[in-house]
């Protein structure tokens, strides 16, 4: 086998995306989707909505059978890892064979890849299903090597032969494959259903049985149903459909024709239309060396609709039809003729009754060599068509591709448009471009000079439906990743871009698009428009909780952003506070702080904000927070927290006043410790302490601080009254009584006569509040003093004399 290089056959995983590529305006250069060592071959191909493309085929460099496969972008630029990224394993031997594959798009930029998987080399009809999910970036979901749908195993003569499919439909897969048994020539068709992570929704279920291989089966996703071709003998094919839980729907299958002629019938096409029904292509072998191709169509109840027979189309020497469905319940079909070598490729419209409205050759023949007619025909969108076909060249062949519309018209000139960088042309396809136009995809090489050589590369190229290669270049754009995605509606926040390529306009704006909650943008909103790469957005008001996507679109030009982001709408979650501590005594200061609230401001029950507040309290209060964030409603309370205002109480007293030379008696309550401060540098940590031996010096206002079991403070003062006018008392010279009195007091006292002798009574703040002034008779004398109008309390009464001044102390009762 001829390599391209000496190489090894280890091949080193490179994970980085390719280098930028696309299909560029006016470029007829074929854009490789893979050029690794030895050759690739039997591809495949499949589309989505968005105009990517995905690629799948068969590889040899390793040097035993393996899938690979890719996917480009709307404008032609890989996706994937340099060369594909590999699927997995068809068969341990380095063979030329085709084994059955399906690719189909996820609908959420990846694909998901079927395969039959040869586990025995020395035994080629012996096959297993296996599948694989491969994501938007290239990355394998599923087991390495993928994984294997079905325990049965299956048995194929020829892989046309197979019933295998795998539907995308309703975020799940459906899949379709038959299981032969060569010893009872029994063929049973199966179900199976399975989600996107592979597992199994649905056990296996038979669809029918039958007792030939030649059975053929494809799924109406729009209305949810099987339609099926069962080989009824050589010739004769029964139509039967069948709802979505494998319940026949046509009491007995019904022949889909009469066959003219006997011989054997093989089905060159086999699908359903936009109305569901059934579009058949079938070329008829007859045993003298005929061929004929017949065009049919049947509705959902098996009703011929073109003809009871079908539309016999071209010659009797022809094969291989190709039919494309048309709007008017028509179609146009392609066929390959050997009858004449100057017609040998040939192309109708079939009216919706089944008669043939015009009949065109699709090319003039313009060398003695032989054409090769792969006849691939595929429809532009507007009911004409797209096909293919190899022109000779001095050594090897051009890839040519003709586009005609619903008139029958060539497009892109009498002679088609070549592609004429190769020698030798593998497996080409016409892909539809679901905007318009056609992805041209094929295997090629031009280093043998006969032109089939063993080192095939695949090569896609675009043209438009007006014969123009390519696209302009087009500035990319790229959405950076989120410092955070959470959000609550109608907060602001900043998306950014990164661009690539030419530059845009002046004129131009980013605008940013936000998904429904489905993920869709069919009916997208705009939250933010800029000129500049970072766009200020703002989130609805509306929005309900939940996961949207953003996308960004530029204006001058119109190009979307490669990626989209994720965003998820919730409401303000409510913060946590926390304090420093629980409880504190009156007049310490507590402090809160609140967490959770990022891009907000935090907003405490007292009215103040901030992230950490310090409060003094009087009283023992519940505070809770909320975070406010710009634009958005208020989140819930948070979580309480109660701090606890401890109170100390003191209380402070005297037993005085005192005279001179007394013991002085204080006491206090409130707490289990007490220090007491006071005049002549008193201190105690009694609760109640004396003092003996009272001066003047010691009069004054006693303090004392009482701390409680909370190590709470308090403090308490009392006024302490030392009498200093006070002498020695005697007895023999004065007297006062009643005492306690409440009328009036009677003072007996001794003096010369003629002596000034003054009586006074004094309150306890000192105030003199009654005074009389009399002279002495002599001797001892007595005088009443009337007390009925004084308050009720302590008093004085001094006497005082020439000779002595004496006090004694009075109660008045009332």
């Amino acid at each position: 086998m001829k390599l391209k290089q000496l190489l090894s056959l280890a091949i080193f995983v490179v994970f980085l995306k390719p280098a930028m590529a696309q299909w560029k305006l006016n470029d007829q250069t074929p854009l490789p989707i893979s050029s690794a060592i030895n050759f690739q071959s039997a591809q495949l191909y499949a589309t989505d909505d968005d105009a990517n493309s995905y690629y799948v085929w068969s590889d040899y460099r390793t040097g035993v059978i393996e899938l690979y496969v890719q996917k480009l972008d709307s404008r032609g630029v890989a996706q994937w890892q340099k060369d594909g990224v590999r699927i997995g394993n068809v068969l341990n031997a380095y063979d030329v064979l085709y084994s059955q594959r399906v690719i189909r798009p996820d609908g959420q930029g990846g694909a998901f890849i079927g395969w039959h998987l040869l586990p025995d080399v020395n035994n080629r009809g012996h096959r297993q299903f296996y599948a694989q999910h491969i994501d938007k970036d290239g990355k394998t979901l599923w087991a390495q090597g993928g994984i294997k749908v079905t325990d049965r195993e299956l048995w194929t003569f020829e892989p046309y032969d197979d019933v295998f499919d795998i539907i995308v439909s309703n975020n799940q897969l459906l899949l379709i494959f038959n299981q032969f048994v060569g010893n009872t020539g029994t063929n049973t068709v199966y179900t199976k259903k399975l989600d996107f992570d592979g597992k199994t929704i649905e056990a296996e279920k038979k669809l029918f049985e039958n007792n030939r291989i030649e059975d053929k089966v494809i799924y109406d996703a729009k209305n949810s149903r099987f339609l099926a071709l069962m080989k009824h003998n050589q010739s004769d094919y029964v139509f039967q459909t069948f709802d979505a839980t494998n319940q026949p729907l046509i009491p007995n299958p019904i022949p889909v024709y009469q066959n003219p002629v006997s011989g054997n019938s093989r089905i060159d096409l086999f699908k359903v239309d936009n109305q569901g029904n059934a579009v058949i292509g079938r070329t008829l072998s007859i045993d003298d060396g005929r061929k004929m191709v017949f065009a049919h169509k049947v509705d959902t109840e098996g009703k011929p609709l073109w003809g009871t027979n079908g539309v016999k189309m071209g010659s009797d020497y022809t094969f291989d039809i190709q039919i494309v469905p048309t709007s008017d319940g028509g179609g146009v079909a392609t066929w390959v003729e050997t009858a004449n070598p100057q017609q040998p490729f040939k192309i109708a419209k079939i009216t919706a009754t089944g008669g043939v409205l015009w009949q065109n050759d699709v090319f003039t023949p313009r060398s003695d060599k032989p054409y090769i007619l792969p006849n691939k025909l595929e429809p532009d969108g507007k009911d004409g068509a797209y096909t293919l076909w190899l022109t000779p060249k001095t050594i090897g062949y051009d890839l040519t591709v003709q586009h005609f519309d619903n008139n029958g018209s060539a497009r892109f000139g009498v002679d088609g448009i070549a592609f004429k960088d190769f020698t030798y042309y593998s497996g080409p396809r016409v892909i539809p471009y679901p905007k318009g136009g056609v992805i041209v995809f094929w295997g090629a090489n031009k280093e043998e000079s006969d032109g089939i050589g063993y080192t095939v590369d695949l090569y896609t190229n675009y043209i438009s439906e007006t014969g123009r290669f390519g696209f302009e270049e087009s500035p990319t754009i790229e959405i950076a990743p989120l410092t955070a995605n959470t959000f609550c509606a109608g907060e602001t926040f900043s998306v950014s871009v990164v661009t690539h390529g030419p530059a845009f306009s002046l004129q131009n704006n980013f605008k940013v698009l936000i998904s429904d909650k489905n993920g869709s943008f069919a009916n997208a909103t705009e939250i933010g428009l800029d000129t500049r790469k970072t766009i200020n957005v703002k989130t609805l008001q509306d929005l309900e909780k939940g996961t949207y996507k953003l996308k960004v679109v530029s204006t001058l030009p119109v190009i979307e952003s490669s990626n989209v982001i994720e965003i998820v709408i919730n409401e303000v979650g409510a913060p946590i506070i926390t304090a420093d501590k629980m409880s504190a005594c009156l007049g310490e200061t507590f402090k809160l702080t609140g967490s959770g609230c990022e891009g907000g401001t935090i907003k405490w029950s007292n009215n103040q904000e901030g992230t950490s507040i310090s409060i003094t309290l009087e009283n023992t209060s519940t505070f809770t927070a909320a975070c406010s964030i710009p634009g958005c409603k208020n989140s819930v309370a948070s979580n309480e927290v109660s701090l606890q205002v401890n109170k100390a109480t003191a209380t402070a007293s005297n037993s005085g006043p005192f005279n001179t030379g007394e013991s002085i008696k204080l006491s206090s309550t409130g707490g289990v410790k007490y220090a007491w401060t006071g005049p002549a540098n008193f201190v105690s940590t009694e609760q109640n302490p004396t003092i003996v031996n009272a001066t003047p010096a010691m009069g004054g206002t006693y303090t004392v601080t009482v701390t409680d079991n909370n190590n709470c403070t308090a403090k308490a003062e009392t006024a302490v009254t030392i009498n200093t006018i006070l002498g020695l008392e005697k007895e023999i010279n004065i007297r006062t009584f009643p005492n306690p009195t409440s009328h009036e007091v009677i003072v007996e006292f001794y003096a010369q006569a003629n002596n000034q002798v003054n009586i006074s009574l004094i309150d306890m703040k000192g105030a003199v509040v009654g005074e009389r002034k009399i002279k002495a008779t002599g001797g001892y004398q007595q005088e009443v003093v009337d007390i009925r109008y004084f308050a009720r309390g302590q008093y004085l009464i001094k006497v005082n004399s020439a000779k002595q001044e004496v006090i004694k102390k009075l109660i008045i009762e009332n």
